[in-house]
């Protein structure tokens, strides 16, 4: 037992990690061993374990206060570009191994073993600062709330059964919602057996997406409901609870949803955003608040307007403004405009009852993200984009006839709307945008439409 704290006392474990709060490691610790520890990868975690906890770093199967039962679990926190807090990256919990997985129950398997019980320190990450220099901001006992577990199930269930079916090569953060299997080697080349099959696989870990570790962290600090379940929807995984409750309002015109929901201004007249209230009486969630499970999984709602032909009303923007300066200055794999790609979206998908009629009908609520398979096009996009950027061009968009996926055009209020460039005058406000017609073969896909 270290003399700090009584490793049979989660209290004791725990009121010693929260007098790191408001405080950096280099302030609490003395160690020489802190002189560069950028020489080592997760080395803020592994200073943490060492020096502030005083224990051997190990691969040790068990919770790292095993006698206990408590998880050790550092996690970096970031500012985005409107200085909102956000998770850095994915909370890792634990390797996957193949072998021993696909004869494991979810409730008994050995994430849910290391999930059971977490210590989490989060930490504000700073460009180019030394990582004993970081600043601590939580340190919290947690796991996974009760409400999570169906989808978490759900999406463990997933993993396994592309094991189980012999495809462990084929997984991706794509088939999940919370819960993935991420790529975890030092080498991209690293390939390891799988049980069912002769196809070797990558090495994956269990990892809470950054999407989750970003609400779960932020949960208190701004208005977030959950959706109500009734005793009968308790065990549903999310995409079938938001099924449930929208499958008795399928074939309604948005009229009749809006007329249901009291929806409107004087004169008859409809707000914009009226299908994403809609969209928010239906789950039962305030008008003013956001969806807590929506913002753990990533998920973007999104209202698409079909023609009677199956093709969406109007192209997908992707988030609100192009920082011309950080596309030159970040790859696309690092980029704004690749997490975003990564984030599903709930598509509530409303069909034009016959050409030119201008009603709407609700024809279907379904979850879409793109492809890993059309990634690379999309980066092949960014890369052209960043390319006039660098060329002192950003005026010059990529259009698209030249994408199969995504396009670059204006998106301000007006021509005078600008935003600066590094290498020449101001240029109109842009964003990246998905293809009508690629969405449209998209969503004939995942909402079971004619393509």
């Amino acid at each position: 037992m270290d003399e700090k704290y009584d490793d049979t006392s989660i209290t004791s474990i725990v009121e010693y990690a929260q007098k790191l709060v408001g405080h950096s490691l280099r302030e609490m610790t003395s160690s020489n061993g802190l002189a560069d520890p950028k020489r080592r990868r997760g080395s803020f975690g592994n200073a943490l374990e060492e020096y502030y906890f005083g224990y051997r770093i190990n691969s040790d199967g068990r919770p790292d206060f095993y006698k206990v039962g408590l998880e050790l679990k550092s996690t970096p926190l970031k500012h985005n570009a409107k200085n909102e807090l956000i998770a850095k990256e994915r909370l890792v919990i634990t390797m996957v191994n193949y072998d021993d997985v696909v004869n494991e129950t979810f409730e008994t398997s050995h994430f849910m073993n290391k999930a059971a019980s977490i210590l989490l320190v989060s930490y504000l990450w700073e460009k180019d600062a030394n990582p004993v220099d970081y600043q601590v901001v939580l340190a919290e006992v947690w796991k996974i709330p009760e409400e999570d577990i169906p989808q978490v199930k759900a999406d463990w269930e997933t993993v396994v059964a592309k094991v189980r079916a012999g495809h462990a090569e084929d997984i991706s953060g794509s088939d999940t919602l919370y819960l993935e299997a991420c790529t975890k080697a030092a080498d991209s080349s690293v390939r390891r057996s799988q049980p069912y099959s002769d196809v070797l696989a990558k090495p994956r870990a269990w990892a809470l997406k950054a999407s989750y570790m970003t609400a779960m962290e932020n949960g208190l600090l701004e208005k977030r409901e959950r959706i109500e379940r009734s005793q009968n929807e308790k065990s549903l995984d999310l995409l079938s609870l938001v099924q449930e409750r929208f499958l008795p309002y399928i074939g309604m015109t948005e009229d009749e949803l809006c007329t249901k929901y009291g929806i409107g201004h004087a004169g008859g007249r409809k707000p914009k955003n009226a299908c994403a209230l809609i969209t928010k009486h239906i789950l039962g969630v305030s008008q003013d608040a956001k969806v807590e499970e929506f913002e753990k999984a990533g998920i973007k709602p999104r209202t698409m307007r079909l023609h009677a032909n199956g093709r969406p009303t109007e192209s997908v923007p992707l988030y609100s403004t192009l920082d011309y300066s950080e596309i030159e200055e970040i790859p696309f794999k690092d980029s704004e405009f690749n997490r975003r790609l990564q984030n599903p979206f709930l598509f509530v998908v409303y069909i034009e009852t016959s050409k030119g009629s201008g009603v709407y009908r609700l024809h279907d609520v379904t979850l879409w993200q793109m492809p890993d398979v059309d990634l690379d096009e999309a980066k092949r996009c960014y890369d052209q984009m960043r390319e006039n950027v660098r060329e002192g061009h950003a005026e010059v968009s990529v259009k698209s006839s030249e994408n199969r996926c995504c396009h670059v055009r204006p998106h301000g209020r007006n021509a005078a709307d600008t935003s600066p460039q590094p290498h020449g005058n101001p240029v109109s406000k842009k964003c990246f945008w998905l293809n009508q017609d690629y969405l449209a073969g998209e969503i004939a896909r995942a909402a079971s439409l004619p393509g």
